[in-house]
């Protein structure tokens, strides 16, 4: 009776823990996830932020916000915060991270983020209205992980720092983009480049990344005249017309696309924003994430003329580059594909 009494526990019990969320923070000693948030308002302003906890160096975990304010006259507002073991908290899941006065909300009917940080002059919040979906869309599989939580989502803005007679109310769209790692991710990634689309109804993203070991992988989606997500993966993206910027970071100026019946490029204007992000991590963090030798990440306004065959029809149009730029190779543009995609 008491092993038939086992048995019938063990069965009702297997449902619940196959249905459980996924630990959303990897095992291992250098392991880390971070999310990347890229929004453009109506009124010319964006922000650039990210978010991250990583296993890397002494102690199990410690966690950094970082990110920037833009506005439409250039001005740049930077926010950071960056706690050790204990001084933050994270939802398992990764719903909720919450570092000092940065806080990142993406369960629930309210997702958002928040940074009120008096001591720096800042207050920022975004509100992405509606609850996100249940499961993020994956992009790459393997090491590092990543995937799509919000796409072109309608974001609201109140924001303010110092100098401001009184806060200003932004309206405009944002997309969040999470990415895992087990290995440092130097070792695993050298380059990445992500191009987002945000204007109107027709969000769209392309992503690619140039792998450690010579490989690359992409991936391009975008939303159609139904708001149904649409996805290709090109066969290899063209690095092309390399310059480098005033930081003497040397950056494509064009992005070319090949396979899977896309046909085109991106064009890509000067550097908006170049920063050595150990420099933008608050200090405890700095000693303990490893980012890979001569770190950049790079934003600049971009322009799309890319187009598709088949009934599929593509956003065209302003967009918003990010480059990271972990260990550059010595060839910019190497010639073997990766079939990682996940």
């Amino acid at each position: 009776m008491r092993s038939a009494l086992a048995a019938l526990a063990l069965m009702l019990a297997s449902p619940a823990q196959a249905q459980a969320p996924a630990q959303v923070l990897p095992d291992g000693d250098c392991a880390g996830v971070y999310w990347d948030l890229t929004a453009a308002f109506a009124s010319g302003d964006r922000v650039y932020l990210r978010v991250l906890v990583t296993r890397a160096g002494p102690g199990e975990r410690s966690a950094a916000g970082v990110g920037y304010w833009i506005e439409p006259d250039g001005k740049q507002t930077r926010f950071q915060n960056g706690r050790g073991e204990g001084d933050f908290e994270l939802a398992d899941t990764g719903e909720r991270v919450r570092i000092g006065s940065t806080r990142l909300e993406l369960g629930g009917a309210a997702p958002a983020f928040e940074v009120d940080n008096d001591r720096r002059g800042v207050k920022l919040r975004l509100a992405f209205g509606a609850a996100l979906p249940a499961s993020p869309t994956p992009v790459f599989s393997g090491d590092p992980e990543v995937a799509l939580l919000a796409l072109g989502r309608p974001t609201r803005a109140r924001g303010w720092h110092t100098g401001m007679t009184a806060p200003r109310e932004l309206a405009g769209f944002a997309t969040i983009v999470r990415t895992r790692h087990v290995a440092c991710e130097s070792d695993r990634s050298s380059q990445r480049f992500d191009v987002h689309g945000l204007a109107g109804s027709r969000p769209w993203l392309l992503v690619h990344e140039r792998l450690a070991d010579g490989g690359q992988r992409s991936w391009l989606g975008w939303l159609d005249a139904r708001g149904a997500l649409r996805a290709r993966r090109p066969d290899a993206v063209a690095l092309e017309d390399w310059h480098s910027d005033a930081a003497g970071t040397r950056v494509p100026q064009r992005l070319r696309l090949r396979g899977d019946g896309l046909r085109g490029s991106i064009a890509i204007d000067a550097t908006q924003l170049s920063i050595d992000p150990l420099d933008a991590l608050p200090r405890l963090v700095r000693m303990l994430y490893w980012f890979g030798a001569h770190p950049r990440r790079i934003w600049a306004d971009a322009a799309s003329e890319l187009a598709a065959d088949g009934p599929d029809a593509l956003p065209r149009g302003a967009a918003i580059a990010s480059f990271s730029f972990l260990r550059p190779p010595d060839d910019p543009n190497p010639a073997r594909s990766s079939d990682s995609g996940g």
